[in-house]
């Protein structure tokens, strides 16, 4: 009895010695998960959280100590096998606050949730975006896995039928129709310059790229320039919402919601959807002018201000 009553007394010392040895963390994350995997990791956390978080080794993030504010665009949480996708979210460390949510790509179907038996999780569909929130207190290394299926996309057959395709990433964009919306968009700004009697030679753009690249210098139409941050927001996108922020981007910060639809081809059905996506994550806002809609960039994304 008296080896019994021993043994739970160093039990409980050795359990209290551990738990002091923790430093209470605090997180407070959220997770834009795009269609090709990437992942833009925003929010807050306390600086001694940082060690416990592998996936930022070998990673570009940005941190400000005055704020405790994480920033890191990380293609390491996600991988997938045949048409499934798997989000691994793992932390070491004793955190006393937890609280992580998880945006995945629109019209997603999660197929099975992991995760770790002390946290909570609640899953909602919002503005065509399936959402994923955890929270936990008092939790040591918490995890979580989430596989999930993309939406099939449809593609057009040889023979002029429409094809689904289930493995196809919904953010993969054929050549062809990428080529079809450039040279639209080239056409259009072509007779809308001409009609204004102030014709500007346009820049060359290489054909033979099979996306859509955001261009790193200053556009000729307004003056935006896209800074480093603005780029690591960009990155993050499907080539169809790169599309609509580079049209933005060269008409200066603003265009409307049918010159978006006409000028990158992308149907009304999914134009509103995507601008939706964009506009919560605060990238864009949108403003009713008379009938139609007024797309802007968001000042938050315009900000120069570079966080270090």
């Amino acid at each position: 009895m008296n080896i019994r009553l021993l043994l739970l007394l160093l039990i409980i010392l050795v359990t209290s010695a551990r738990a002091q040895t923790l430093n209470e963390e605090q997180v407070l994350l959220n997770g834009y998960v795009d269609d090709s995997g990437k992942v833009l990791l925003t929010g807050y956390t306390t600086p001694g959280s940082l060690p416990y978080m592998p996936f930022l080794n070998g990673t570009q993030y940005t941190f400000d100590n005055s704020t405790n504010q994480l920033y890191a665009v990380i293609d390491t949480l996600t991988s997938k096998s045949a048409d499934t996708w798997s989000l691994n979210f793992s932390l070491d460390g004793y955190y006393s606050d937890y609280s992580a949510t998880f945006y995945l790509p629109a019209g997603s179907e999660v197929t099975k949730i992991d995760i770790q038996p002390e946290l909570n999780y609640q899953v909602q569909v919002k503005e065509d975006s399936l959402i994923l929130a955890v929270q936990g207190y008092k939790v040591e290394s918490p995890w979580i896995k989430v596989d999930y299926k993309l939406p099939a996309v449809e593609q057009i057959g040889s023979n002029g039928s429409i094809e689904v395709d289930d493995k196809l990433p919904i953010g993969s964009v054929l050549p062809v129709s990428i080529a079809i919306a450039l040279i639209a968009g080239v056409i259009v700004v072509f007779y809308r310059r001409r009609k204004r009697g102030t014709l500007v030679p346009e820049k060359k753009e290489s054909q033979d790229k099979e996306t859509q690249v955001i261009p790193e210098t200053k556009p000729e139409t307004g003056k935006i320039r896209i800074t480093g941050e603005m780029q690591k927001v960009i990155d993050t996108l499907s080539d169809k919402e790169k599309a609509i922020i580079g049209l933005l981007i060269r008409n200066g910060g603003s265009a409307k919601q049918a010159d978006i639809r006409y000028e990158t081809g992308i149907p009304k059905s999914s134009l509103t959807g995507i601008i939706n996506a964009l506009k919560r994550r605060n990238i864009i806002k949108k403003r009713e002018n008379g009938r139609t809609n007024v797309i802007e960039l968001s000042e938050w994304f315009l900000s120069e201000k570079e966080l270090k």
